[in-house]
């Protein structure tokens, strides 16, 4: 078997498409590692490096994916077709035009991670980047209101997310997000809105090492977190 690395030249990719998956790849294989399940759903994937990396460990059976970007799309067709991947790809814009007969065993999901990204900083620009930027979680919204429809009462969602206690977040020294509440209590809002249970919220601390693919991310250090997201069966 390919080591990570290696693996990572056989995958079809654009510069402009890397939201960090192919850095949180690593992450959640070692987060997943003892699940065995058939279906995997990556939403959101980019060039799908999670879940085709959890597809190549033998995590699931079989992937599926979505994306609003067709370039994105573009890349894991071309890559399925070159390592023949039993992979589904929709081009979507946040679930939508998925067929509902699809049911997910574990979804995956590295959404934009800044909610109100300042217009002054440096990186200011990325304001309107649908990579890092979610203005007003609208994004985030729209998933947890449709994603129940897709599981069955043993699915699991993993979902990534920066810094999720934190009010204000800095890059370079200098304010870069400007949250009104931590991010936290919004998605628990979110989730208990629509029969889902916040299992637990596994945090980590990621840097990057010389090569940038290790388990860090970022400059400054920043507390990272996967959500362990369920329904809620009790109801």
């Amino acid at each position: 078997m390919l080591d990570y690395i290696q693996w990572l030249d056989t995958i079809d990719e654009e510069p402009e498409l890397d939201g960090a998956g192919k850095l949180l790849a690593p992450v959640f294989a070692e987060l997943l590692y003892d699940r065995r399940v058939k279906t995997l759903y990556e939403w959101g994937c980019g060039p799908a490096w999670i879940g085709l990396w959890l597809l190549e460990q033998g995590i699931c059976q079989e992937l599926v994916v979505s994306d609003i970007s067709k370039e994105a799309i573009d890349c894991v067709r071309r890559t399925i077709s070159k390592h023949n991947y039993p992979v589904r790809s929709y081009l979507s814009d946040n679930l939508k035009g998925i067929p509902e007969y699809e049911k997910f065993d574990i979804i995956v999901a590295n959404p934009p991670n800044y909610v109100n990204i300042q217009e002054d900083h440096p990186l200011g620009f990325l304001r309107n980047d649908l990579r890092p930027s979610d203005i007003d979680w609208k994004i985030h919204k729209n998933f947890y209101n449709n994603i129940g429809r897709y599981m069955h009462k043993e699915s699991n969602i993993y979902i990534h997310e920066i810094e999720p206690y934190k009010k204000e977040v800095y890059s370079f020294n200098k304010l870069y997000d400007l949250r009104i509440r931590e991010p936290i209590k919004d998605f628990l809002e979110m989730i208990e809105t629509n029969n889902l249970l916040l299992n637990n919220v596994i945090t980590y601390d990621l840097v990057l090492d010389d090569e940038g693919y290790d388990i860090t991310f970022g400059y400054p250090k920043r507390e990272m977190a996967i959500l362990d997201i369920s329904l809620d069966n009790s109801n």
